[in-house]
């Protein structure tokens, strides 16, 4: 009861405080639509549309189903301590530490351990399935068309459909960046990036990819498979008084994943390979930055603006955001005093960003475990909060679900 209480002060201090800033002069900027605790009440006649994760002792977790509204429809735990397969004999998971991925609508779901050979495969209902000798670290694409895995050295990701059958499989240096769709409809499904500067990006359904050279090391990427524009941080070598020195910039791209000609297209077509096809991209802009990037939050991309966090030397946060696409980037120094450690802004599951729809156009969405909840376009911040601790953000129909650590914020 407790627990409930505090979550309901909580939600309550939020909304009224968040209600008279919601619109501006300049902007009209999202509201907090609801907030659905993991303990509330689920409504099973709801469709489920999303699953959130809440890990809840060493391998365990609960997975809750929300509706597309916010509705909490129903809670499973997962995997369990112990499985019973189809023969009836027993399989012990008791406080082994293992990782959980399904489709995003919670169509099914898959668990393995940390260590070891195995993965275990569940229904809609969570109930267990079959198991199946699989050693990477897997992730289901949101639709649970294709499930990624990859390698312990991350020097390869290699693709499947949910029946473990590979359709695709890529080699490179060692992969730090990826963004992942599998709806057959766009442009392309996969975009990878390897910490040499190479980009991978792929379409699975059409068996086409493509890999470029964008520098010597990359460092940031984010790939619009809707208009097909990505962006990237990469390190370039640049002569500074006669002398080479390595300097990042920030590059803003339009790709295309197209066949050569018909013939060839039916081949693609009816082969069970992946064929690669030349590399069709065209930089649209290159911007020198004036800091190293280290501990840079993923890149966020609107028609016009490319944005991202990164902490200066002195260990604030600053904004980078540009005017126009092919605009020169802009710094702007965080409201803040207190600094962000770097230890947590390394990993790649601390910083979240996506492109959220405004009333006027589009902006940069900027989430950190911390607590900041940052929306920019190209006038620079439109809302900083540091009270919001986004672990993980989902694009819905018309905003987006943000998992807080007691429950679902709906922000539309």
């Amino acid at each position: 009861m407790i627990p409930r209480l505090a979550f309901a002060t909580f939600v309550a201090v939020w909304v009224f405080w968040q209600i008279p800033v919601s619109a501006t002069h300049e902007v009209l900027l999202p509201e907090l639509h609801s907030v659905t605790a993991f303990t509330a009440e689920p409504n099973a006649s709801a469709v489920a549309a999303r699953v959130f994760y809440q890990r809840k002792s060493t391998g365990q977790y609960s997975a809750h189903l929300l509706s597309e509204t916010g509705e909490l429809v129903r809670t499973m735990q997962l995997p369990g301590s112990v499985l019973t397969k189809a023969d009836d004999t027993k399989i012990s998971l008791d406080g082994k530490e293992g990782y959980i991925t399904g489709a995003e609508n919670g169509a099914f779901y898959i668990w393995y351990p940390q260590i070891g050979s195995q993965v275990y495969m569940f229904n809609e209902q969570g109930q267990f399935l079959w198991e199946k000798d699989e050693s990477h670290y897997l992730h289901v694409l949101p639709k649970g068309r294709f499930i990624m895995a990859a390698a312990g050295d991350h020097s390869r990701l290699t693709f499947m459909n949910p029946d473990f059958k590979v359709q695709a499989n890529f080699q490179g240096v060692l992969f730090t960046r990826y963004v992942l769709d599998d709806n057959p409809d766009l442009t392309a499904q996969a975009c990878l990036g390897s910490l040499d500067g190479e980009v991978i990006v792929a379409h699975f359904d059409r068996r086409l990819f493509m890999r470029t050279k964008l520098g010597y090391a990359l460092k940031s990427l984010m790939c619009d498979f809707n208009t097909g524009e990505l962006a990237a941080i990469v390190e370039k070598t640049v002569t500074v008084n006669k002398q080479p020195v390595q300097q990042d910039f920030l590059l803003r791209a339009k790709f295309a994943l197209n066949t050569p000609s018909t013939a060839q297209g039916a081949e693609a077509a009816n082969s069970e390979s992946m064929r690669r096809v030349e590399p069709e991209i065209k930089i649209l802009a290159s911007s020198e930055l004036a800091v190293r990037t280290v501990t840079a939050s993923p890149l966020a991309m609107t028609p016009t603006t490319t944005c991202f966090v990164q902490t200066n030397a002195e260990g604030y946060l600053q904004l980078f955001f540009t005017r126009g696409a092919k605009a020169e980037p802009e710094a702007r120094l965080l409201d803040i005093k207190e600094t962000i450690q770097a230890a947590p802004e390394l990993s790649p599951d601390v910083w979240k960003s996506a492109t959220i729809t405004l009333a006027d156009g589009s902006a940069c969405l900027i989430t950190h475990r911390s607590g900041h909840l940052i929306i920019a376009d190209h006038r620079g911040i439109l809302l900083h909060r540091l009270n919001i601790p986004a672990e993980r953000i989902v694009r819905t129909n018309t905003g987006f679900f943000l998992q807080l650590p007691q429950g679902i914020a709906l922000l539309k």
